[in-house]
């Protein structure tokens, strides 16, 4: 159980952490930690990355990254932190069926304005994700080895070059390369990278083409996911623990048990009011009624069987004088604006979509309007981004099925806007 007294403000003091220690396996954070409101990952106050030194004192040596490592992830019953949570011995099969150069890429470019985890993780234990890297690499007899960021990210950029420093003279495999993404929503993701990396241009799509079994390979695991590579590897029982970014009243990244349920989350992190619904999964993610979700545990399984999922770990609750649906709104707005622009769900659909969000905020739209607006959207995009906004649409009439009846009828719902979101204007 948590402790209803802590706070934001001790967080970082200590390595302290919200929810109970891990009952298995290694901790992945060396403290959870305040960030500031928006931006890349740096804390508000700073925690020392785990030196090299200090990292294999606390682990050991990095083992051989031999074939053998593929059934040893699959036994941990490892699936990727990323957000779709594939399994990630599935992933590296995958990409062993190939016969084309092979570049695992570390995906550390959360896309997510709230997400941070990632950022924080890479700053804590940069060694961690390093080893977890060049264990699958060496593993799959991987050609690159590659740190993808996002171009604004100057701290994890820093804490990579330090800890590669730290590892000039003992590291074998491929050499670690550094590429910054661009600094864009869509740079985070998978297919995105693979096409950045290839020396294409960084945007995404689900469109595959047959380009024979020599076509180069890219295998893009988030860095979460790696440093769990990297404990697996060395027999440790997977950790009891998630790593999550919290936006409240502060932003936050903390590690908690699994079994930890949101109503013991919030007040652990000093939330003391009711939410009326929280924001599971970012801006592209899906709004659950707190009554629904409180004593629900923060296990993937667990949410997936009521039809929920935190994606890539992301939490935003919602004060119960806020307006939910101005708040869908204002993020359907922002997801038009991070489109790819290269179909014309993303050109067209998107900016109808948010039109008749804003529409029915003012009073001036009508449910059906709305919904067959999604309609038109839904699965029809040259990638998925569209479908994030229409999973938010869909979720948020759900959700806030009194307040948008009430604004359908040209009565407002008597709630505000709220304080403006990271990325989102106000």
């Amino acid at each position: 159980m948590m402790s209803p007294t802590l706070t934001f403000p001790t967080l970082p003091d200590g390595g302290r952490a919200v929810g109970a220690p891990a009952r298995a396996g290694e901790r992945l954070l060396v403290a959870d930690v305040e960030l500031s409101r928006s931006g890349p990952a740096d804390p508000v106050r700073p925690t020392a990355a785990e030196t090299f030194a200090e990292h294999v004192a606390r682990l050991g040596p990095r083992p051989a990254g031999t074939p053998e490592l593929v059934d040893v992830v699959q036994r941990s019953g490892l699936v990727g932190h990323g957000g779709a949570h594939v399994p990630a011995a599935l992933k590296w099969r995958a990409a062993a069926a190939g016969r084309g150069p092979l570049t695992v890429v570390a995906n550390a470019a959360e896309s997510e304005p709230v997400a941070a985890k990632d950022g924080t993780l890479l700053r804590q234990r940069p060694h961690l994700v390093l080893d977890g890297l060049l264990l699958t690499a060496q593993a799959l007899g991987a050609d690159r080895a590659v740190v993808w960021l996002h171009g604004d990210d100057d701290g994890g950029r820093r804490a990579l070059r330090v800890a590669l420093g730290e590892r000039r003279w003992t590291d074998t495999g491929p050499q670690i390369e550094i590429i910054d993404g661009p600094v864009h929503y869509l740079a985070g993701e998978a297919s995105a990278i693979a096409r950045g990396v290839q020396g294409g241009v960084a945007m995404p799509t689900v469109r595959r083409r047959s380009d024979g079994t020599r076509a180069p390979r890219t295998l893009v695991h988030n860095v979460e996911t790696l440093a769990r590579v990297a404990l697996a590897a060395r027999g440790h029982a997977p950790t009891t623990t998630r790593l999550l970014s919290v936006l409240g009243g502060r932003r936050a990244v903390v590690e908690v048990e699994r079994a930890t349920t949101f109503a013991e989350l919030l007040t652990g992190l000093g939330w003391s009011a009711r939410p009326q619904a929280v924001l599971l999964g970012g801006y592209g993610g899906l709004w659950a009624p707190w009554h629904r979700l409180a004593e629900l545990p923060i296990d993937e399984s667990a949410l997936r069987a009521e039809g929920l999922t935190l994606g890539a770990g992301v939490v935003i609750p919602l004060a119960e004088d806020v307006c939910g649906l101005r708040v869908t709104a204002d993020l359907v707005r922002y997801l038009a604006s991070m489109s790819a622009r290269q179909c014309g769900p993303c050109v067209f659909g998107l900016p109808a979509l948010a039109d008749s969000v804003n529409a029915l905020v003012e009073g001036r739209g009508a449910v059906e309007r709305l919904l067959d607006d999604a309609a038109l959207v839904e699965g029809r995009g040259a990638c998925h981004h569209p479908d994030g906004a229409t999973r938010l649409v869909a979720s948020a009439v759900a959700t806030f099925e009194a307040d948008v009846a009430a604004h359908a009828a040209g009565r407002p719902c008597g709630r505000g806007a709220g304080p403006a979101l990271p990325g989102v204007d106000a």
